[in-house]
């Protein structure tokens, strides 16, 4: 909606609020057979209809017409190539010649097909068919993605140093543990294997420790009460902006000090050095070759 339509934040929101309702909306007993019968609790069907309906028919590609369109990507997982399971990247960009990015992925596709085959959660909507590939939400491996878009960045522009790196959380629930050491029930075991493969801390702990000060700022917010994936109620969803919007209050001079650094004006090299790569990417050589 931000990167490729460039939709005002507040109709993002209304937008946000009213697709919750639209598709997070099941009878339970149905869902409980839909469970069972496809492991998809809610009608992916109809999540397809409504991407559809929003996006349109128009491939990744298509908006890389507008000037003005950043470059944008969505991640999923492919769970049908074998283990490990591979990272698979929806560009709406195409890489330089002879450069290859460490993931794999494509532009030739729908808007709405990356969407729909990033957001295939388990136990939430069925796994995405697309050509061979079965696609799930891209959580399930890379669930803080900041490290893949920076791969993504020095593909497209290997001499450019990194001028800011903004990370957005969705916000964390921190639950206190026993301090006892009684064996734990299997749900307890799952729900810890779960938890960990999809934590987004320990890749934010090695960004911050890697990358030049005053370059890398993270913003995700402490929650004090856990919302699921699924909330779409209109008193939950004003929770999660209250508790956004006290988060970033506490932290109002970081807020301040990343919006400087992202909209600091670029240096007389930097432009001569983008003028000087623009030309030679322009320029394929001499019309002929000599044959003397």
């Amino acid at each position: 909606m931000l990167g490729i339509f460039q939709i005002p934040l507040e109709e993002c929101e209304q937008m946000y609020r009213k697709l919750g309702s639209d598709v997070f909306k099941q009878n339970v007993i149905v869902g409980a057979v839909k469970m069972g019968w496809s492991h998809a609790f809610y009608d992916s069907e109809i999540w397809e209809n409504i991407l559809k309906e929003r996006m349109g028919e128009g491939c990744m590609i298509e908006s890389a017409r507008d000037p003005n369109c950043p470059k944008v990507s969505a991640v999923s997982t492919l769970v049908n190539r074998g283990l490990p399971l591979k990272a698979f990247v929806f560009r709406n960009y195409r890489l330089m010649p002879g450069v290859r990015s460490h993931y794999l992925g494509d532009c030739k596709y729908k808007m709405w097909q990356a969407i729909r085959a990033s957001s295939a959660a388990p136990g939430y909507f069925q796994e995405y068919v697309l050509g061979k590939d079965l696609h799930q939400d891209g959580g399930l491996l890379i669930n803080n993605p900041t490290a893949l878009a920076i791969h993504e960045c020095k593909c497209l522009w290997p001499n450019t140093p990194l001028q800011c790196v903004l990370s957005l959380g969705t916000g964390r629930h921190e639950v206190a543990g026993k301090n006892g050491t009684t064996y734990t029930s299997l749900k307890a075991k799952l729900t810890n294997v779960i938890s960990s493969a999809t934590d987004t801390e320990e890749v934010h702990t090695m960004l911050d420790a890697l990358l030049p000060p005053d370059t890398y700022f993270r913003f995700n917010p402490h929650m004090s009460e856990d919302v699921p994936l699924n909330e779409s109620r209109v008193d939950k969803l004003n929770f999660l902006m209250d508790e956004g919007e006290r988060y970033l209050e506490r932290n109002d001079a970081k807020l301040r000090k990343a919006a400087g650094v992202l909209t600091r004006e670029k240096s007389c090299i930097q432009r001569l050095g983008e003028w000087a790569k623009l030309k030679a990417d322009m320029y394929d050589g001499p019309p002929f070759t000599s044959k003397l």
